[in-house]
């Protein structure tokens, strides 16, 4: 009788884990074919059939599956997507980084960057758990001491202290968030649930859970930033003084904040999941509401760019470009000049046009709208935003939320790295053809 669950538990875990890989690598390789909508959601692709992995190893060494439990799961996903929504709000004020190439419909937008934040609370747990479940750091101990009360109003205050002032001076103070946020929490967890609470392990000497946390929240970094650098729809840091050495998207010192993030992650958790109830739910989805509408004025910079918004380039040459097989700005912009003009009928100057004003869109998500802005003030191609002067771009497309000045460097930098690294053009082939007049 217990050898037959065993055995169709073990199936089960055999079944999930086959799935998960299979869709993983589905998502890799329609990544590599461009086929949408995989490029603008690879993160979300990649990042739930990878937590199917690590819940199913999880099972293989004795642990529970977060799939046992449906609603204790949903629990988790939507309080783990309300808790990055709090660190949304907070970059409002600090600018650390921004979203690009995301869906232009609002609702596809919105549900889907609900569900990728969805991913942050079990991209924690999952590796903490594993790691448990393989006897490490089980004996880390240091000396035990008493907590007081005066130390939890110590640390809360000291908490909203460090939080006031990175708010305050966002530009030199920001790696504060990373543990401010956790000093806030903590103390109220404690009083609340002190199995879950951190501080209590600290104060009984037990440093095991917290140093698993640590270390699962460096591999849940690693990953979420090379799942992000793969994907289309991504987000761009910009943190001050941090913008030229990163890996993948994130500077490099950057990854010193994902361990402490966890630990945020941990209480923020334990401290919300036990009360949730109809009213809580409200108010959180109210929040969540706030947030998107925010994330959309100051944080998305550009959407997916749509070839019939190419900027610079009439409705005759689009058609031509449609006609002739090209569906999407970003086949345009790696398409030879020569091919399009021969292919589309195209002159060679329309042909050079049309590909200049796709590279300039797909650049580090330059987007349609900056890129016409661009254009219209002269800056017509990749090489001419490579010679020009960060500051004195800015002032011309400068006109709301975005883009801030260090994103307008982010722009000049990666034109200046493409212009370095591309031979230059061959000139276009004439048509055999007369181009057609030009409809608009």
């Amino acid at each position: 009788m217990i050898e037959e669950p065993a055995a169709a538990v073990a199936a089960l875990t055999r079944v999930r884990l086959a799935t998960a890989a299979v869709v993983l690598i589905a998502a890799v390789l329609l990544l590599a074919y461009e086929i949408p909508p995989v490029p603008t959601w690879f993160y979300v692709l990649a990042w739930y059939p990878t937590l199917v992995i690590l819940d199913e190893v999880v099972v293989m060494l004795g642990g529970e599956s977060l799939l046992a439990r449906p609603r204790e799961l949903v629990v988790m996903l939507w309080w783990s997507a309300v808790i990055w929504f709090l660190f949304e709000a907070i970059n409002f004020r600090l600018r650390d980084w921004y979203y690009v190439f995301l869906p232009a419909s609002r609702l596809e937008r919105w549900i889907g960057i609900t569900v990728a934040l969805a991913t942050v609370v079990p991209a924690v747990l999952l590796p903490e758990r594993l790691l448990d479940r393989l006897g490490v750091w089980h004996d880390v101990r240091l000396r035990s001491f008493t907590l007081e009360p005066r130390h939890l109003e110590i640390a809360g205050w000291v908490g909203w202290g460090l939080l006031a002032a990175v708010l305050v001076f966002p530009r030199y103070l920001y790696p504060l968030t990373w543990g401010a946020v956790w000093l806030i929490a903590e103390p109220l967890l404690y009083r609340r649930d002190p199995e879950h609470s951190l501080f209590a392990d600290i104060a009984r000497g037990s440093w095991g859970r917290i140093a698993r946390l640590m270390a699962a929240g460096l591999f849940a970094g690693v990953v979420w930033e090379s799942f992000n650098a793969m994907a289309r729809g991504r987000w761009i840091y910009t943190v001050p003084f941090l913008e030229r050495l990163k890996v993948f998207e994130m500077p490099l010192i950057g990854f010193l904040g994902f361990p402490f993030f966890a630990l945020e992650v941990w209480s923020l958790y334990h401290l919300l999941a036990p009360h949730t109830t109809r009213r809580t739910l409200v108010g959180s989805a109210a929040f969540v509401l706030l947030v998107l509408i925010g994330i959309d004025h100051w944080t998305v910079s550009s959407t997916t760019p749509a070839l019939r918004d190419l900027p610079g380039v009439t409705n005759g040459v689009i058609a031509r470009l449609r006609g002739a097989g090209w569906e999407t700005v970003f086949r345009v912009a790696q398409s030879p000049v020569a091919e399009l003009a021969y292919r589309a009928n195209l002159s060679p100057r329309d042909a050079r046009a049309a590909h200049d004003a796709a590279r300039l869109v797909t650049l580090r998500g330059i987007g349609t709208a900056h890129a016409a802005v661009l254009i219209g003030g002269g800056v017509e191609s990749v090489e001419a935003l490579a010679g020009s002067d960060p500051d004195s771009v800015w002032k011309m497309v400068r006109g709301g939320a975005r883009p801030t000045p260090a994103e307008v460097r982010v722009w000049v930098r990666a034109a200046q790295r493409q212009a370095r690294s591309t031979p230059p053009p061959a000139p276009a082939q004439p048509s055999t053809h007369p181009p057609a007049r030009p409809r608009s």
